[in-house]
């Protein structure tokens, strides 16, 4: 049995249309396979960092990190638009982005070393706090919450993009952004706050899902929300690590 389900969540209202009274996802679903795609990402990420570490293998690091987040940017976008797709390509998802951050791990290790763990435990203990303070109701992720965050959201992709079209057609930056000086180390801990603040917006949807009885399925869809904040809040105190230390 189905019916009609109404959200005002807007990534709720998008790729989901209707409740399932007979196999509705539940927030323990929802977990259980967010635990499974973080482990299967952490997992591939620490064997790839240290077979590249024994290796001493650069080349072979930036390569698994390029073909890592380009892969992981392409199934997202699939299951963003076509989120049936999602339950196949979670796997995929979480073992592309475990070559990413492999990859990119090495790559600061050798750079920043100890960067990487530390930038692990930042992500941990964030995510903890935010979870500790979004079941104790402290932060809830009202309309105007949801409007900041997207809105910061939308605006550090912009810039991202355009510093990326900058470098390949220019070779150029943005002056001081991306530069390891005030502003610079500034803006990537504006990043990282606003990267953590989508965890909200994560458990946000995975509560109202399973609120409406959105189907089974849709926890996948969940998951890799979830993979995708938590790999964005590392990378993001990675930055902002490394950049402090220049």
């Amino acid at each position: 049995m189905s019916e009609t389900m109404q959200s005002n969540n807007p990534i709720l209202t998008r790729v989901e249309t209707y409740s399932d009274y007979q196999h509705p996802m539940t927030i323990q679903g929802a977990v259980n396979k967010s635990v499974l795609l973080t482990a299967i990402a952490a997992g591939l990420g620490l064997v790839f960092f240290f077979y590249c570490a024994m290796s001493m293998n650069f080349g072979l690091a930036m390569t698994g990190a390029m073909v890592g987040a380009i892969g992981s940017f392409i199934l997202a976008l699939i299951t963003t638009f076509k989120p049936n797709t999602a339950r196949t390509l979670a796997i995929p998802y979480a073992l592309f982005e475990g070559a990413f951050l492999g990859g990119i791990s090495f790559v600061f290790q050798a750079k920043y070393p100890g960067a990487p763990l530390q930038a692990l435990l930042a992500t941990f203990v964030t995510t903890f706090v935010l979870f500790g303070l979004y079941k104790m109701k402290i932060i809830r992720a009202t309309e105007k919450f949801k409007a900041i965050v997207l809105s910061a959201t939308l605006a550090i992709c912009i810039v991202f993009v355009v510093q990326m079209l900058m470098r390949l057609i220019f070779s150029s930056s943005i002056p001081f952004v991306f530069e390891s000086n005030a502003l610079g180390i500034g803006f990537a801990a504006f990043v990282a706050i606003i990267a953590s603040l989508n965890l909200i917006l994560d458990f946000d949807l995975i509560e109202n899902a399973a609120a409406q009885r959105a189907p089974q399925a849709f926890e996948w869809t969940c998951a890799i929300a979830l993979l995708a904040t938590l790999v964005w809040m590392y990378i993001s105190f990675l930055r902002l690590i490394g950049m402090s230390r220049d």
